[in-house]
C-alpha cells in the first residue's frame, strides 16, 4: 500500500461508499466544505477587493445567505442522523487556483468582468453539487427534510447565478 499523497495504493481495496444514504453524505460532506471556505474565507475575501460598487453589493448579498447555507447542511446531516464534518472540495480549489492564476495577468479594468465570472463559476459548481445531493436524498428513505433544506439552498444559489450573469453583462457593456 503506498503512502505517497495522491498516488493509488498497490492493494485494490474494496468500495468505500457503498450506498446512496452514504454518497449523499459525501456529497454534504463537500458542499458544507465549500459553503464555510466561500462564507468565511473566499467571498469576504472578494467584497474586500471589489471596487465596483454594484458587483461588490451583489457579493455582499450572496455572502449573507452563504452563511446560512452552512447551517442548512448541518441541519440536513442532522436530519440523516449524521454528525455534520467537511469533505475536501477539489472542485472549488481549482476554481479557485483558476482565478488566482488568471487575475494577476489581466490589465485592472477587466478584473471585475473576471471576478464576476469566475463566481459564477462557483454557483455552477455549487449548483450542479446542491441537485446531485437533491436527486440522492430522493432516493434515499427518511431524507425528506433533507431535500427540503437542500431545495432552499439550490433556489438562492439560481438567484444569486441570475444575479451575477447581470452584473456580468452590464461589466461586460462597460469594456472596451
Amino acid at each position: 500500500m503506498s503512502s505517497i499523497t495522491g498516488k493509488a495504493p498497490s492493494v485494490k481495496l474494496p468500495p468505500q461508499i457503498g450506498t446512496a444514504r452514504a454518497l449523499l453524505r459525501e456529497q454534504l460532506a463537500r458542499l458544507l466544505t465549500v459553503e464555510e471556505t466561500l462564507a468565511k474565507v473566499t467571498l469576504p475575501q472578494l467584497v474586500l477587493e471589489l471596487e465596483d460598487e454594484q458587483l461588490k453589493q451583489a457579493v455582499s448579498s450572496h455572502l449573507a445567505e452563504t452563511r446560512g447555507h452552512g447551517g442548512r447542511l448541518k441541519e440536513a446531516f442532522l436530519a440523516l442522523g449524521e454528525l455534520p464534518a467537511g469533505r475536501p472540495a477539489l472542485g472549488l480549489d481549482g476554481l479557485k487556483a483558476e482565478r488566482e492564476v488568471t487575475s494577476p495577468d489581466l490589465t485592472p479594468g477587466l478584473r471585475p468582468f473576471n471576478a464576476c465570472v469566475s463566481a459564477m463559476g462557483v454557483e455552477h459548481y455549487e449548483i450542479n453539487a446542491y441537485e446531485a445531493a437533491i436527486r440522492l436524498a430522493g432516493s434515499t428513505s427518511g431524507a425528506k427534510e433533507v431535500t427540503r433544506l437542500l431545495r432552499a439552498t439550490l433556489e438562492e444559489e439560481v438567484a444569486a447565478l441570475q444575479k451575477l450573469g447581470e452584473e456580468a453583462d452590464r461589466i461586460s457593456g462597460q469594456l472596451d
